[in-house]
């Protein structure tokens, strides 16, 4: 009993550990049922009975109306339904939702659709049935359902030339509210740049720019625009700045000696300095002169053309500076 409990709980924490690392899927509003919901003129469940040899359009008994477009339809009608056109072969759809499914004769689905004269079309695939998708689809059709858009506000960033700028926008509304982003007013759709991409998911949406520029400096908006009201917006600014130098280390390459006059400890004219990483001051002697304090003249080296400069720490270790 205890080993099967402790596997039961290392299956249950592997679960949990694979779905915190699936990666979120991309935002599509064709895939959103709440969106088609909203949109369409009408909504049913129908049984298809026929299909038709190209595939154009299926004969359906209308078994339960969600939504009607005035009068229309009507329960137990039967209809004749054009379906959306076949994509070419080998092309894939921009963005398919899980409840799309082929139609099959003698199965039920759900269709958003609208009258056009006598005909009724379809908009969109239809979805396969399941009681959690009637009740996605009912909560839409409630009083009260749709909300105005609503952002958080975004922080403004700044980034060296070459580096990564990320900008994130949470957004919420019923149903979910497009959201678009502007770059000095004009929209970041128009800028047929690589660098520059725009990750949507359902309730946030990310813009990346990759290799950021001078010119990349600007304000960023985030627009989001709900089924009512008028758009959110927030704004950050981005600021790309020139590549920064690097300024010398003066614990190893020695600073100035902290003292009144560092002039007064070092003779023959040398420099004092003070070694942080040692905790100790040396002598930058000029040609000629050597020793801990440049007191010594160095007779081996007469050449004009070298120029030998020694520190000396304490009393044995010396090197050039």
């Amino acid at each position: 009993m205890r080993v099967c409990g402790r596997a039961a709980l290392c299956w249950a924490l592997l679960c949990v550990a694979g779905g915190l690392a699936a990666p979120r899927r991309l935002y599509c509003e064709r895939a959103d049922v709440a969106w088609r919901a909203y949109r369409a003129p009408a909504a049913f469940e129908a049984r298809v009975q026929s299909l038709a040899r190209d595939a154009a359009s299926a004969t359906v008994l209308v078994r339960r109306v969600l939504r009607r477009q005035a009068r229309w339809p009507r329960e137990r009608a039967v209809l004749r339904l054009r379906l959306p056109e076949a994509l070419p072969p080998g092309a894939a759809p921009p963005c398919a939702g899980r409840h799309e499914a082929p139609l099959r004769a003698g199965r039920s689905y759900v269709v958003f659709a609208e009258r056009r004269g006598r005909a009724a079309t379809a908009l969109g695939p239809p979805l396969r049935r399941s009681a959690k998708l009637l009740r996605r689809i009912r909560a839409v059709y409630e009083p009260g359902y749709s909300s105005p858009a609503r952002v958080e506000p975004m922080k403004s960033t700044k980034t060296p030339r070459g580096g990564r700028v990320k900008l994130e926008c949470q957004a919420s509304g019923r149903p979910p509210p497009r959201i678009s982003w502007y770059k000095d007013g004009k929209p970041v759709a128009d800028i047929a740049l690589r660098r520059f991409r725009v990750q949507n998911y359902r309730r946030r949406s990310v813009l990346v720019i990759r290799h950021a520029r001078r010119e990349d400096s600007a304000s960023y908006e985030c627009r989001a625009q709900g089924a009512i009201g008028p758009p959110a917006v927030a704004s950050a600014n981005v600021s790309v700045l020139p590549p920064t130098t690097t300024t010398p280390d003066t614990a190893s390459l020695g600073a100035p000696c902290p003292m009144p006059d560092p002039t007064s400890y070092c003779l023959n004219g040398g420099t004092c300095l003070y070694f942080e990483l040692v905790q100790e001051q040396a002598c930058k002697c000029p040609e000629g002169f050597n020793g801990q304090r440049c007191e010594n003249k160095d007779v081996s080296n007469r050449s004009s053309m070298s120029h030998s400069y020694t520190c000396k720490l304490g009393l044995s270790t010396s090197y050039y500076c």
